[in-house]
């Protein structure tokens, strides 16, 4: 997985730094948020919870996505500013529950079977009654 830094736009009125980049993952499926978050926090020498990426989306038929980091100056500002659920799709808790969901629950058979045989009643009388429309 290699990035590379599009754009850095510093936003003085909302104390950070926006940044555009790029992923190319060769292979393999589009990388995970905390993966990419935690490349991005090496390239720019700075703390994870002072770093959020906002959108991550891959390019059609390609194996490149294309990304929008917010970048704050101290944990608070980001906290400050940054919406509750892009908080919550930063923490590793939620990345958990996210590639492991819950199993199904079971599904009651016994209600499904009476509707199925109503439906397998019903073909048999419209057959019934179109049948007289094709006598001549």
């Amino acid at each position: 997985m290699k990035i590379k830094i599009e754009d850095k736009t510093e936003n003085p009125l909302l104390n950070r730094q926006d940044i555009s980049f790029t992923v190319e993952h060769q292979g393999t499926a589009t990388p995970v948020r905390l993966d990419v978050r935690a490349k991005l926090v090496a390239m720019l020498n700075c703390k994870e919870d002072e770093l959020f990426i906002i959108k991550l989306s891959g390019l059609y038929g390609q194996a490149t996505a294309k990304g929008l980091a917010h970048l704050y100056p101290s944990k608070e500002a980001a906290l400050e500013h940054e919406p509750a659920y892009i908080i919550k799709r930063h923490t590793k808790e939620d990345a958990a529950s996210a590639e492991a969901p819950p199993p199904p629950a079971p599904k009651e058979e016994k209600a499904k079977e009476p509707a199925k045989e109503e439906k397998a009643k019903e073909p048999a009388k419209e057959e019934k009654a179109k049948e007289p429309a094709k006598s001549d």
